[in-house]
């Protein structure tokens, strides 16, 4: 069987976003947002530069992958990326063994019991 690399992805570098990049990505789908696909309105509405593949799960700090999109919605797909992001660390730690048994041997180190060569048990 071939051994296949892992790769981490880690999170991207978060570069300054100036007016120029901003304006390129509100220019790039005409205004509308990325999230829910209806139109907004610049001047009346607050949007933001919103990541479609958040910097923490691997995604570019590129304005192809941005977009612009309507605070509210940007506010549920942040939550839900933190989400995603926390869990992807939770299986990380447990993949390379960072993490203590959930359950002790009994009788081992760490236990608050130990078991004498005579087979009696006595609290350490």
């Amino acid at each position: 069987m071939p051994f296949i690399e892992v790769q981490d992805v880690g999170t991207t570098a978060r570069q300054r976003l100036t007016p120029c990049r901003r304006l390129q990505v509100w220019e790039k789908t005409n205004g509308t947002c990325v999230l829910c696909d209806r139109k907004i309105d610049g001047g009346r509405e607050r949007w933001i530069a919103e990541h479609i593949r958040a910097l923490e799960l691997g995604g570019a700090d590129a304005v192809e992958n941005m977009g612009p999109a309507h605070e509210a919605c940007a506010l549920d797909k942040t939550r839900a990326d933190h989400r995603l992001a926390a869990k992807a660390k939770r299986q990380k730690i447990r993949h390379i063994g960072a993490e203590g048994s959930p359950r002790p041997l009994p009788f081992g180190r760490n236990s608050r019991w130990k078991r004498k060569l005579s087979g009696q048990i006595v609290r350490r």
